[in-house]
């Protein structure tokens, strides 16, 4: 049962009984203050009356309307209180649909004041709350009186949570040491800042009412400038990514920049490197992968970190650190993903995009037990091992959303090899099946995007090595055929996910004779099709797409730097598509018979992006006001009077408007 000092719980049975006088049902308005003239909305009354009420979160101060959220970029109903921010999230689980703004952290940037870089105290202090995640301690300042019993005594309602969760819930982490300051009445007194909160110590008062909550609802949302949002928007996926592997960040992160690349997948945190022994953490082993996430925030990237690797006593097959994990040991993982995500989603790291697991439908027995798969797949079940990989997700979930409520859970990339509805000879394509096991299982509530992976092999000649894929021919090759399946089997569950591919490229199959010395033009029709790669997955609404990698040479030789970590033609390619289209929309397809092209459209510019996959080549008309011509790599080509034959090599028509 959740706890509150005496003076929360005399407020809340105040409130519970006030004769309300609802525009409708459940509407709670408050008609002997005739100061407040909002009433709270039907959607936020009952969460404010069972989380602190007045005490904790104050009158309304703005009725109840749509705002814009910058960290999830849609409109949310949002209501302000004197103390707070309620926004309703209506894609979230129960209890996670009504969530409270970051107060605190936002009151002091607008004071100017960056609570990322506030010093931290020496280390724990004897009868105090130590907080490791910012270096600072939560005291009392008289006997059973004071921050620290405030902090403890209070929480938000949410079944399942322990009294610590509940008070973390509500008030956050603290984001300074106690000090002396002048709050807005002009009364100066002991003040400590928290993420949702800021408390103050008056001592001249009777007890119940020593500690006091800051208006920070009221002063935030007074000092917010006409149009502005209240809080800086988070990275978000984009379109032009890449992969960096472990260990490699370091000599590849000056390359992201300069290419406009938005956002990278990095692997991976392993739960068994930091708890081999249940309940035993050892965080500094994570002391090279704290340096490369700091870097990419640093190149300013949007990060998606996989998390994967099962301990031995977590194992619920022996011996294979990629498989799933045992039920029992569930809570656990989930619980380390909670500290995971506190840890790694504040500067300098900024991690908010969470993957658990690679390829995950793989079955153990198929791949070496440390194998770079996720391998939580199951031959002997019906739907390949999707229904416990969901119950790892509906325990992980809500454990991200309390360390951070705008973290994203991300499905582990999919290897889909071949489609169950047409399945190749010798193949029965359940592995497929993992993701339907997912939904089945309920855990469709319990993930934010879907990921798939999607390579192709070159191969001698002029053809479209993606749609010439032997598994998904059929569908269109692997990226478009994937992508259609994956969305066939969310339309039958009533789900529409984002979808991202996050692991991509152009590879050499291993015949002993490396590409590039079999065709010195291998590696620049790999800049052929990285430009056929980015631009589809564009004109179908994949939300990001990931090269693997952009570490060189690569799995495979599918490097967009070489093994000197200098850049190669797809690199070239990417750094020209990801600068020219920065500010460009997706019109529209433009394909006509063998030609493939596609539409875009910046502020005073458009584009169109034209090629053949079949080795012919096809007489265009410019349009008028023909600007300029590009090749993969950006380099200009000359522009002919009225005509050019577009070939297999892609071309950029870039038009004045």
């Amino acid at each position: 049962m959740r706890r509150c000092s005496m003076f929360v719980c005399m407020v809340m049975l105040i409130i519970v009984s006030l004769p309300g006088r609802p525009a409708s049902a459940n509407e709670l308005c408050f008609p002997d203050q005739p100061d407040i003239t909002a009433c709270l909305d039907t959607a936020f009354a009952p969460y404010w009356t069972q989380n602190g009420g007045l005490a904790v979160l104050g009158y309304p101060i703005t009725t109840a309307q749509a705002e814009r959220n910058p960290d999830l970029n849609t409109d949310l109903l949002t209501q302000w209180t004197e103390r707070n921010r309620l926004e309703y999230h209506p894609l979230n689980p129960e209890p996670y649909r009504i969530l409270l703004g970051r107060m605190g952290a936002e009151r002091l940037l607008q004071l100017g004041r960056d609570p990322l870089q506030m010093e931290r105290e020496a280390g724990p202090v004897p009868g105090c709350l130590w907080f490791e995640e910012t270096g600072l301690n939560v005291c009392d300042q008289a006997a059973g009186l004071g921050f620290k019993t405030y902090w403890e005594s209070n929480g938000l309602n949410i079944e399942g949570l322990d009294a610590y969760n509940r008070s973390l819930q509500l008030f956050g982490l603290p984001l300074t040491a106690p000090q002396m300051e002048t709050n807005v009445s002009g009364d100066t007194v002991l003040t400590q800042w928290f993420e949702r909160a800021r408390f103050e110590w008056h001592p001249d008062n009777p007890d119940q009412y020593k500690v006091l909550l800051g208006l920070l609802g009221v002063e935030v949302h007074g000092d917010r400038p006409p149009g502005d949002q209240p809080a800086a928007s988070m990275p978000e996926i984009s379109l032009f990514g890449v992969e960096i592997n472990r260990g490699f960040v370091g000599r590849t992160a000056p390359r992201l920049r300069p290419a406009n690349i938005g956002w990278v997948r990095y692997g991976s945190i392993l739960w068994n490197e930091v708890e081999a022994e249940p309940g035993v953490r050892d965080w500094s082993r994570l002391n090279e992968i704290e340096s490369e996430l700091r870097l990419l925030a640093e190149a300013g990237v949007t990060t998606m970190v996989t998390v994967k690797g099962t301990p031995a006593w977590a194992q619920k097959v022996p011996g294979a650190i990629c498989g799933p994990i045992e039920t029992a040991a569930l809570d656990q993982f989930a619980d380390f993903v909670r500290e995971l995500v506190l840890r790694y989603s504040r500067p300098p790291y900024n991690v908010r995009y969470w993957e658990f697991g690679n390829e995950p439908d793989v079955d153990p027995s198929l791949v070496a037990s440390d194998s770079i798969f996720g391998c939580w797949g199951d031959q002997a079940d019906p739907y390949y091992g999707g229904g416990h990989y969901a119950e790892m997700l509906k325990r992980v979930y809500p454990a991200v959303k309390q360390a951070n409520p705008t973290a994203q859970v991300v499905v582990g990339g999919l290897l889909l090899d071949c489609d169950p509805g047409t399945p190749p000879a010798g193949k029965d394509c359940k592995p497929a099946l993992f993701l339907e096991g997912i939904l089945q299982n309920g855990g469709g509530q319990a993930f934010d995007l879907l990921a798939y992976h999607a390579y192709s092999y070159w191969s001698a000649g002029n053809v479209d090595w993606d749609a010439l894929h032997p598994n998904w021919r059929h569908r269109s090759g692997a990226l478009l055929g994937k992508l259609d399946f994956l969305r066939s089997v969310l339309d039958r569950y009533g789900l529409s996910k984002p979808i991202v591919m996050n692991e991509g490229g152009l590879l050499c199959y291993p015949t002993g004779v490396p590409c590039a010395e079999s065709d010195p033009n291998f590696h620049m029709h790999q800049a052929n099709y990285a430009v056929r790669l980015y631009l589809r997955s564009w004109a179908n609404d994949i939300t990001g797409v990931a090269w693997y990698t952009l570490n060189g040479p690569g799995w495979r030789d599918g490097g967009l730097l070489d093994a000197g970590q200098n850049p190669r033609p797809a690199y070239e390619a990417l750094q020209f598509m990801a600068n020219r289209f920065s500010s460009a929309s997706y019109v529209g397809p433009l394909s006509t018979g063998v030609l493939e092209g596609y539409a875009f459209q910046s502020n005073d510019r458009s584009y169109q992006v034209y090629w053949t996959n079949d080795g012919s080549t096809v007489s265009l008309r410019l349009p008028e006001r023909t600007r300029a011509i590009y090749n993969p790599l950006g380099q200009p080509v000359d522009v002919p009077a009225s005509e050019i034959m577009v070939g297999f090599e892609p071309i950029i028509i870039e038009i004045d408007s």
